[in-house]
């Protein structure tokens, strides 16, 4: 998951008008016809999907991996068609609303850049903690508890581990806690350890691991000689491994974590 900045980043303040519009006008549809008038609107929301894909470099919000043969979906992160209780696949007790949020459907705050696996696995699951008040209005979503962690909130974004295995962890003291609920439900809910997302991130541990083992081993030997041809080694790779962390590059957050696992204070340096 990559944390996005998206009420810093809003859209055009002429999209931004435009969904203010529609949802003017769905909140005078009857109830009855509400879906279809989303339905009809629907590319209301790819007008958005370029600058949304430019916020996190063409990466997959919820998954943070790119594929060029991937189709790239605008989810709604609350549903606003219907919602569905999340009990297959699942030991953690949740509730959720039994209204979809309908009056998001044409809210800017509410679109999630995502790649296919996760957009399908979400389909229109939104868990709350057991007791959560239920929101009814835009005034009430604070008040809400939701299960899923949220790529636009950075302290959601900061609950993710990653093992050696490449699937995804809590990054919790406390396993028992909410907070660590909330990954393992996103981890469901998201598709987060789908085949090829774990592949990918042990793909990236093993390159990482690699750069790691070179740029000891060149220090070792300047060390030793103080030949410039080791420094220059030494330089070249600590900046490919640099690369990796950076927002630009493919599952960076795992590339991040990896590093910030070592036992050398100046390789975890490099992730900062």
């Amino acid at each position: 998951m990559i944390y996005i900045d998206l009420l810093g980043n809003p859209p055009s303040q002429d999209l931004i008008n435009e969904g203010e519009d529609l949802t003017r006008q769905l909140m005078a549809v009857a109830p009855a016809n509400r879906a279809k008038f989303i339905d009809d609107h629907k590319e209301y929301w790819g007008k958005l999907k370029s600058h949304y894909s430019k916020l996190s470099h063409g990466k997959c919000w919820y998954s943070e991996a790119e594929d060029i043969a991937s189709e790239y979906h605008m989810d709604h992160f609350r549903p606003k068609n219907k919602t569905i209780a999340l009990t297959k696949n699942c030991d953690i007790k949740t509730t959720n609303n039994a209204e979809p949020y309908w009056w998001l459907a044409f809210n800017w705050t509410n679109y999630r850049f995502s790649a296919s696996v996760p957009n399908t696995s979400k389909n229109s699951y939104f868990p709350l903690q057991p007791g959560s008040p239920v929101a009814k209005s835009e005034a009430e979503l604070a008040q809400e508890w939701p299960g899923l962690l949220d790529p636009t909130d950075q302290y959601d974004v900061s609950l993710i581990a990653f093992g050696i295995d490449g699937k995804v962890y809590p990054a919790c003291a406390d396993m028992n806690s909410w907070d660590a609920n909330r990954v393992v439900l996103s981890v469901r809910v998201y598709g987060l350890d789908h085949i090829s997302l774990v592949d990918k991130r042990k793909e990236i541990q093993q390159t990482c691991k690699t750069k790691i083992e070179f740029i000891k081993k060149a220090q070792r030997e300047y060390a030793k000689t103080r030949s410039p041809v080791f420094r220059d080694m030494l330089k070249q790779y600590m900046s490919e491994l640099r690369e990796m962390t950076k927002p630009t590059s493919e599952m960076s957050s795992v590339a991040r974590n990896y590093v910030r696992n070592d036992s050398e204070e100046f390789i975890r340096n490099i992730a900062v």
